[in-house]
C-alpha cells in the first residue's frame, strides 16, 4: 500500500512540473533551436465564390474583452499573422450573404515547448497555433 502512495504521489509530482517538454510527434524542420517570441498565427476560412472577402478582427484573449490586435478583410485562406507566443488569441470572421450576417469565432492560446530528445540537440516547437473561422457545412446555408 506503501508503495503505491509513493507512486501515485511522484506522479502527481511529475504532472505538475511546469517544464513545459513536448512528447509528441516532431518534425524537426519545425524546429527552433532559440525559443522564439513570435509566431505565425494561422486562420483558416471559407473562401470561395459566395465568401471572396471575408472581414476578419483578431483579438488579444477573448472577444469579449474587446482588446483588438488586428483587423483585416481577407481574400485568401489560410491567413497569416504574426504575433507574440504565450497568449491567447479569439478570432470574429464576418459572413454576410445578401441581408443576413453570419460570425464564426475561434480561440486559441499559442505555446512554445522544449523537445529534448527527438532531434539533434534540445530545441522548441510553436503549437496551437491555428484557428478555424470556415463556416460549417450545417450553416453553409444560412
Amino acid at each position: 500500500m506503501r508503495i503505491a502512495f509513493i507512486t501515485i504521489v511522484l506522479l502527481i509530482i511529475t504532472w505538475s512540473c511546469d517544464e513545459k517538454i513536448f512528447t509528441g510527434n516532431v518534425n524537426c524542420d519545425d524546429c527552433y533551436a532559440d525559443r522564439p517570441e513570435e509566431a505565425d498565427l494561422v486562420i483558416d476560412l471559407t473562401i470561395d465564390g459566395n465568401y471572396p472577402r471575408v472581414p476578419i478582427v483578431i483579438y488579444h484573449g477573448d472577444i469579449e474583452d474587446n482588446q483588438i490586435f488586428a483587423y483585416d478583410t481577407a481574400n485568401y485562406t489560410p491567413y497569416y499573422v504574426y504575433v507574440p507566443v504565450d497568449r491567447k488569441y479569439s478570432v470574429k470572421a464576418e459572413y454576410q450573404k445578401n441581408d443576413a450576417k453570419l460570425y464564426v469565432i475561434d480561440a486559441t492560446k499559442i505555446k512554445v515547448r522544449v523537445v529534448k530528445d527527438a532531434c539533434d540537440g534540445e530545441c522548441y516547437v510553436v503549437e496551437k497555433q491555428s484557428l478555424d473561422a470556415r463556416i460549417k457545412k450545417d450553416f453553409l446555408n444560412f
